[in-house]
């Protein structure tokens, strides 16, 4: 948001108060040439301060990963191009403020779902001053883009986070007073209500996958089902990451909707699992299937394919047709899942566009989709584990959750018919009833 700065500015590092390892930095830009006339105030620029959270849980390591990250800022700084002075509408500087943070993104995918959140505060508030918004407008933007259906509830929830990150970077660059997104309170989401399979509906759920013809697809859906994944964490699997023979599995990485194989969505996400006799059994079945389709194509199975696989045809530069081995695009497996659910009750099309019959079997396919979705099966599977006992700290290290607050606030339902039969159990014992 500002030019470049000058080879001798001076960067300084804040800590945060109460997050060990994160830090606020920022260059100083020597004094504001327009401040300290006819007996006003001296006052000196910065750079806009960036939040930087180190990797290292060793103290000792902090100074080296700050002194990295100051030097990445500097340079980023020196090469920046403004786009003219500094914007004071709430857009501009959201905008601004995006562009800004681009190399502090890991994932590319992340950056563009915050382009998505900054085009909507465009949306929602265009032009207006930065000093001009207040919380009343903000409350009345989101309440009118909710009754007109521009935007869920979940969608504004996801666009105030940014925009109060937004403002509170306004407001530590002194271009504001105060953030006005502080004292806008907006409902809690009801955690409560998951899209998952209540527990007398997995046998029937199983039937209905092990009659599918055994398949890539089928496959993914059995190690969502079964281990609790997020669906890129199965569609990132290879078979150097199963080990039989302990019956685990290995989870080091993820295949993202940009058809990336990338690290797992946080170091909680990296973990061993183990795995069921009849899943164990499942996968060695599968391994041998594949073997043999890709011997059928002329390639080799090795220990570095995915578990769940692709075969993706190409031509060499005399005109030759290779195949070639590589994993499923993620949007097209969510197509198949609603497909497959469609057909067997658990879920449908709104506008239905085809139906056909095959093996005895109607097949419906159409748009405007509600029913069960991929990620329904990881609720599926904690929600199985929360009721059956299972202490919540081991669910955490299963689902591959950053802390057991977000496993306790996501399985509330669970957790509570656990222990409306621990009262009962009580009861029971207290009048002297065991049985």
């Amino acid at each position: 948001m500002e030019t470049r700065i000058k080879p001798t500015a001076k960067g300084t590092s804040e800590p945060i108060k109460g997050k060990p390892g994160s830090f606020r930095i920022y260059f100083s830009l020597g004094r504001d040439p327009e401040s300290g006339k006819n007996g006003k105030r001296v006052r000196y620029l910065k750079t806009p301060k960036r939040t930087i959270h180190c990797k290292s849980k060793n103290p000792r390591n902090w100074p080296g990963e700050v002194a990295n990250a100051l030097d990445a800022y500097r340079k980023e700084l020196e090469t920046y191009e403004p786009a003219g002075d500094m914007p004071t509408t709430v857009s501009g500087y959201a905008e601004d403020f995006h562009r800004l943070r681009e190399s502090s993104f890991g994932s590319p995918l992340s950056f563009q779902r915050e382009e998505y959140d900054v085009r909507h505060i465009r949306e929602l508030f265009g032009d207006m001053p930065l000093g001009a918004l207040r919380p009343d407008e903000i409350k009345r933007a989101y309440a009118e883009a909710i009754s007109t259906g521009r935007f869920t509830e979940a969608e504004i929830r996801r666009i105030h986070v940014k925009l109060k990150q937004v403002m509170q970077d306004a407001l530590e660059n002194e271009l504001i007073g105060r953030n006005p997104c502080i004292s806008v309170k907006l409902p809690k989401p009801d955690l409560r209500v998951r899209n998952f399979l209540p527990p007398d509906e997995l046998p029937r759920f199983t039937k209905c996958l092990l009659s599918e013809p055994m398949g890539p697809m089928t496959v993914c859906t059995m190690l969502i089902f079964h281990l609790g994944l997020r669906k890129g964490e199965a569609l990132g699997l290879c078979w150097e990451d199963y080990d039989p023979e302990a019956m685990e599995i290995r989870i080091v990485h993820q295949y993202t909707n940009d058809k990336t194989l990338r690290a797992p969505k946080s170091e909680m996400s990296r973990r061993i699992l183990s795995i069921d006799s009849s899943l164990a059994a499942y996968l060695n079945d599968w391994k041998m299937r594949q073997r043999n389709l890709f011997e059928q194509r002329g390639l080799r199975q090795r220990n570095s394919d995915p578990i769940v696989h692709a075969l993706s045809p190409h031509k060499d530069e005399n005109g030759n047709l290779h195949v070639s081995i590589t994993r499923p695009d993620g949007h097209n497996y969510s197509r198949w899942f609603r497909d497959f659910c469609v057909d067997n009750g658990y879920g449908e099309y709104a506008n239905v566009t085809s139906q056909f019959e095959r093996n005895g079997k109607l097949h419906t396919r159409g748009t405007g989709y509600s029913g069960l979705i991929p990620h329904g099966l990881r609720h599926t599977a904690a929600t199985a584990l929360v009721a059956n006992n299972v202490d919540l700290k081991t669910v955490q290290a299963r689902m591959g959750h950053a802390s057991a607050s977000t496993t306790a606030n996501f399985y509330t339902h669970a957790i509570r018919a656990n222990d409306r039969n621990a009262a009962e159990v009580f009861e029971k014992l207290s009048e002297g009833n065991e049985n």
